[in-house]
């Protein structure tokens, strides 16, 4: 479904405006925009949970430490005293901003790279530009060995009455990625695949922890993009179908990687 209203979700919902009748009417009739709606409030959820922990934990740390200097003798705390509490004070913030600057970047990195292979799936395969693709076994099976670790990754993930039509590399928010064609004879889907490289820096392992091993799926400019990720996998698909059929596609694919 391509619903015009779709794109100003996260606008009205910002503003307000998603408690007014006409949202309110619309809502209860369109499931892409409904199903928008309930990712914007499942992430306003996690933002404000994590704040009020904040919140909470600093006022217990505050009045643990109120308690220990009064039960200190003359009311004197000792520097090591107030030291020890004052650093544990600082660790519990940078623990607390750490984890929503986590999920935060996850999901901008993944609408990016969501974004980007809807791009690719409506130039390379509706606007047919004249790309390179491999479409002999030999070929593929080595792209696929060089991306994914694994040469037999393609035929392996073949969705259930699809076969592969051709395989070439593309670029996904800056990264690499396996772009493969495959066509049931009426429509014609994608599957972008990539290993992951090993994070080394303190923020990769950070954003390597939020990164959803589940199946999702969202509407971008009138496409369907799901995406998953197994172990070292990513795997991301493209397709005109609706959420809960892409869902599916991807959630079966991902039980093979």
């Amino acid at each position: 479904m391509n619903c015009p209203y779709y794109e100003q979700v996260t606008e009205a919902y910002l503003s307000g405006e998603i408690e007014g009748p006409q949202w309110h009417t619309h809502l209860e009739t369109c499931l892409d925009c409904a199903a928008k709606l309930r990712a914007e409030s499942d992430f306003d959820l996690v933002i404000k949970h994590a704040v009020t922990e904040e919140r909470l934990q600093i006022r217990q740390l505050e009045s643990h430490i109120r308690n220990e200097i009064r039960q200190s003798s003359r009311w004197r705390p000792s520097m090591f005293l107030v030291m020890r509490y004052a650093i544990a004070a600082v660790v519990v913030f940078a623990a607390l901003s750490i984890v929503t600057f986590g999920y935060a970047r996850g999901r901008i990195d993944l609408s990016a790279i969501c974004i980007d292979a809807a791009d690719d799936h409506r130039e390379e395969i509706i606007d047919r530009s004249p790309r390179r693709w491999r479409s002999d076994p030999a070929q593929l099976a080595a792209l696929s060995q060089k991306l994914t670790g694994d040469p037999a990754l393609p035929e392996r993930v073949v969705p259930p009455g699809y076969r592969l039509v051709g395989a070439r590399i593309c670029d996904l928010h800056g990264k690499p990625y396996m772009h493969l064609d495959y066509s049931d004879g009426s429509n014609e889907i994608s599957l972008f695949l990539r290993h992951h490289d090993e994070p080394h820096s303190l923020s990769s392992r950070v954003l390597e922890w939020f990164r959803p091993n589940w199946a999702t799926a969202e509407r971008v400019d009138g496409l369907t993009v799901g995406s998953i990720q197994k172990k070292n996998l990513s795997l991301v698909m493209v397709s005109a179908s609706p959420i809960p059929d892409v869902r599916k596609i991807v959630e079966e694919a991902g039980s093979k990687l």
